[in-house]
């Protein structure tokens, strides 16, 4: 409840100050002094209830308790790339001298928004893998399930699990990525036993010789 008001909150405040630049672009009501004071506060605000969309109790409580983090070089520089973006938007309409300048700074409260949550879900392990019964938890930016039932076959190459679906589609679970790799490895290859899931061969023979070292 507390993590769905937080989104909307911070939701309605970007599409208010939004709304207020766009006014005050054809209107002048603010002088550019006034508007990014109004700018700088309400940011602040944005800031604060996305952080706390990831921190408030209510969201932990809905986590793991065991849980392997999982924080990739892919999801990381899909992140540096989207701040990156903003930024260069924020430049571009500062250095426009003309009244769209006006908006640079919401463009710079989003990278800033991007960076601290990146950034908490780095420390607070927010980005994981956790096994489960009869599937596996990702969590990136949001839940996704990989039930056994859907699985055709799993490969197992260069520390790098391949999970074939039965619709063609794949995923994938990096070891360099996961903390706590020899305990993923054995649970993950347990899970797969108890699911009866099709192993590749030599896979099964590579998975055996780090399960029983």
């Amino acid at each position: 409840m507390h993590s769905a008001i937080s989104s909307i909150g911070k939701n309605l405040i970007l599409l208010g100050l939004l709304a207020l630049s766009a006014v005050n672009f054809f209107y002048g009501w603010f002088s550019w002094k006034d508007l990014l004071i109004i700018q700088s506060l309400t940011g602040l605000a944005y800031v604060f209830l996305s952080c706390y969309e990831f921190l408030n109790a209510q969201y932990k409580a809905m986590l793991p308790v065991k849980r392997y983090a999982y924080f990739s070089n892919s999801y990381v520089m899909f992140k540096i790339l989207k701040i990156a973006v903003f930024l260069s938007f924020a430049s571009i309409l500062y250095l426009s001298n003309t009244r769209v300048k006006y908006l640079y700074p919401i463009c710079i409260i989003i990278a800033l928004t991007e960076g601290l949550v990146t950034y908490l879900k780095y420390r607070k392990g927010f980005c994981f893998v956790s096994i489960y019964a009869n599937y596996i938890l990702f969590s990136i930016d949001k839940f996704n399930r990989l039930f056994a039932s859907e699985i055709e076959t799993v490969e197992f190459r260069h520390d790098i699990f391949y999970f074939i679906k039965k619709d063609r589609k794949a995923f994938q679970i990096k070891l360099i990525h996961v903390e706590e790799k020899d305990v993923f490895v054995r649970s993950l290859n347990d899970w797969l036993i108890r699911n009866k899931v099709k192993i590749g061969p030599e896979s099964g023979v590579k998975l055996r010789d780090i399960t029983t070292s």
